[in-house]
Order: C-alpha cells, then structure tokens, then sequence
C-alpha cells in the first residue's frame, strides 16, 4: 500500500519464511541510514497496544525514518522461529531475521529498536548480541523503585478509591503478606510466576545496561506514571541511579501517559518523545529532546480514526 508520505509492504521472512511484518519507508527516502524495529509487547499483535506501532511507523516515516513492525517467532501471525527452550534466544534470532532482511531491503546496516514492557529484555538481549543494533528506546521495563517511592506508590494507590468494594480485601491481603509470618509468600506455579528472582533480574539489568552504553549504543529510558506511580529523581532506577554509567542513559518519567497509552494524550505524548529520539539517532541530530511545542511531524496521520495496515 503506498500513500504520498509512505510505501507499506507486507512480507513474511526468517527462516522457512515463517515471520510476518509490515514494513513501512517513507515514499522518497533513498537507501540505506538507520532503520526503526518494532515489535509485540507480551502476546499482543506487532501493531502494539492502541495501535501505538502503527501511529509510531506513520510519524517515522513522515520524517524519513523506516520501519519493520512484526510478530516474533510463535507470536501473533508468525510461525515459531526456532525450538529453542530460551525464549531470550527465540526473540534475538527473530529480532536478527528482522535486521536481515531490512538489511536486504532498505540496504540498512544499523537499527534502533522500540521495545514495551516484556519486550524491553528481549530488545536489550538483541542489542547485546548484535552490533547492528545502535540505539534501543525501552519503554517501562525494569523498574527497582526503593522503600520511599514504594510506600509513596502504595499510600498513592490506598487513597485513590478506598470506597471500592474490593479495597478491604485487598489491604487485609497486603497486611497479611507483610506481617503474617503464617501467610505464604511463596510464588504459585504458572504462568505469571516470576521466572527469575528480583535479585537476578537486577544483576542482569545492571551489566547489561553497563555492556550497551560502554559500547556507545544509545539508551531511552521510559516510565510511565500508571497506577500511582511517582517519581524523583530516577526513581524507578534505584540504586542504579547512583552509578556513573547510568548518566549516559536518557531517562525519563511521563507521568500523564499510562502502560498501555489508553489516552489521546497520553499517546500524543508517547509519540513526541519516542517519534524525536529514535529520528535523532537515525539523523545524527542532538541528543536533546526536542520542545513539545514543535509541531510533531506527520502527526495528522499518526492517529487514524480509519482503519490502517497492521
């Protein structure tokens, strides 16, 4: 599909072609730069929640910054890439299928990747494995928040609907958790028990995050303001805040755009942000954040109240 700022082509790739995406270059970009990968965000399609992807690719490629938005191997549309038991290594063979063949389309040696929660260790693991890989914006990923701004986010949560049927409950169970040394705490099994212990995603986080910036790749720090959140001063960081590598991290709270960016603002404001950076770092521009007074360009086209390609 090809419209005056933009040329969409849909493609399966990878391996026994078994990826599906959605490329999306600008109607008059000539090869080669910097392209923009996007993909899900947990099990959701690669067009993200609200169909934030789809809205990013249309600001992108109004500035003149390509795209590839898909599904990873075994997710939405697409065939499982490997076997493998490490889903880490499922995404990163799945993010390099992408760079394959933008590569090979687009002629494009390096890429940004915007990732979304679960996503934010798979685009970091991608960025860890493959020098392609120049600049990852991660958008409320891991998060260490210490005791003040974890009892400041509860107090927060407490206030806001006490007269809620559920609230009772819900404080008894927290007590409980808290003070109950007969009240287990132990994870149940499943799916949404935690694969890893705090400690241990911390320790990974941390050397990883060191790894990419001593190697120069550019990091976007995103934390939205859902559920109550607050912050000062890099909270979300923790003592991570404190160490010297994490000053050449961009790190920033948006208290008005919520986790699944729900809200026309809130997604006006996700895409100044993220729409500036990513086309920052495919240009060469500075690394200042460009004001939100400037007109976001091809915004008029970044909210479609039509139906657009997934």
């Amino acid at each position: 599909m090809t419209t005056a700022r933009a040329t969409q082509t849909p493609m399966r790739f990878g391996p026994g072609e078994a990826l599906v995406g959605m490329l999306t270059a600008p109607a008059q970009q000539a090869p080669g730069g910097i392209a923009c990968l996007m993909f899900n965000m947990g099990a959701n399609h690669r067009v993200g929640p609200r169909r934030i992807n789809v809205k990013l690719a249309h600001v992108l490629a109004a500035r003149g910054v390509s795209s590839l938005r898909f599904d990873l191997g075994g997710v939405g549309d697409s065939d499982a890439l490997d076997t493998s038991p490490d889903l880490q290594a499922r995404a990163v063979h799945s993010l390099q299928a992408a760079m394959d063949i933008a590569e090979r389309m687009l002629g494009t040696r390096q890429f940004v990747i915007v990732a979304m929660c679960s996503g934010v260790e798979h685009a970091m693991s991608a960025a860890l494995a493959d020098a392609r890989v120049v600049a990852v914006s991660l958008f409320d990923g891991f998060a260490f928040p210490e005791r003040r701004a974890r009892w400041e986010r509860n107090l927060r949560r407490a206030l806001a609907a006490p007269a809620h049927p559920s609230f009772p409950g819900k404080a008894r169970r927290w007590l409980q958790r808290h003070f109950s040394r007969s009240h287990s705490t132990t994870a149940l099994p499943g799916f949404f028990a935690e694969k890893r212990a705090p400690e241990v995603n911390a320790a990974w986080f941390g050397t990883a995050l060191q790894s990419l910036v001593e190697r120069k790749v550019a990091v976007q720090l995103l934390y939205s303001g859902s559920l109550h959140v607050c912050d000062r001063g890099r909270d979300q960081l923790g003592a991570f805040a404190r160490l010297p590598f994490t000053q050449a991290v961009q790190y920033e709270f948006m208290g008005e755009v919520d986790h699944t960016v729900c809200t026309e603002k809130g997604q006006r404001l996700f895409l100044q942000c993220v729409g500036d950076w990513v086309t920052d770092r495919c240009f060469g521009a500075s690394t200042e954040r460009r004001s939100q007074s400037r007109p976001l360009a091809g915004a008029e086209h970044a909210m479609p109240t039509t139906w657009a390609a997934p």
